[in-house]
């Protein structure tokens, strides 16, 4: 189940790059906010991203916090990879949202996907301080449990940031 959930994410990675050029991931409300001024600030517009990374960050917590009342076997998986695939989704869609510079596209993908470079400090914090809560609890598993919070905010703080930096499209303008 697993490896069927990896190969359909890698699918969907690979038929988002071998798509042609262009307008292909729009979402309507994303591409609406070029017509604002403060969207072409790329300090705003990095920070509109934090937000955006944030909002999909909690709202999956949110969900997968839900889903462990159920006992609805791998449903998890399926909600961790759409969230994935919403998460790239979305993070196309904004750099594709108007033709951004070299330097511009520097500032909004530092920015915007420092929040998971937060979480991944924030999780590292947790493996340094952690502190028993009672004798015989489990402290290898705890730690387990934040180095995989770590491996995954990692990914997705490089994965943010690529995209964003080398997502090109035919309007896009380099300095």
């Amino acid at each position: 189940m697993t490896l069927t959930l990896l190969l359909l994410i890698l699918g969907v990675i690979a038929w988002m790059m071998a798509g042609k050029k262009g307008n292909r991931y729009q979402i309507k409300w994303i591409h609406s906010l070029k017509k604002y001024s403060w969207f072409a600030n790329p300090w705003l517009a990095g920070l509109f991203l934090f937000g955006v990374n944030l909002f999909l960050f909690g709202l999956t917590g949110l969900i997968l916090f839900g889903l462990s009342f159920l006992m609805i076997p791998y449903f998890h998986l399926v909600i961790m990879m759409l969230a994935v695939i919403v998460s790239i989704l979305v993070w196309k869609s904004i750099a594709s949202a108007r033709s951004w510079k070299k330097g511009e596209r520097v500032k909004i993908a530092a920015t915007g996907s420092s929040f998971y470079l937060c979480m991944a400090v924030f999780f590292y914090y947790q493996i340094v301080s952690y502190v028993p809560q009672f004798p015989g609890d489990d402290t290898f598993m705890a730690t387990l449990g934040f180095m995989v919070g770590i491996l995954v905010t990692a990914v997705a703080f490089l994965t943010c940031l690529s995209i964003i930096l080398f997502t090109k499209d035919s309007f896009s303008r380099e300095a």
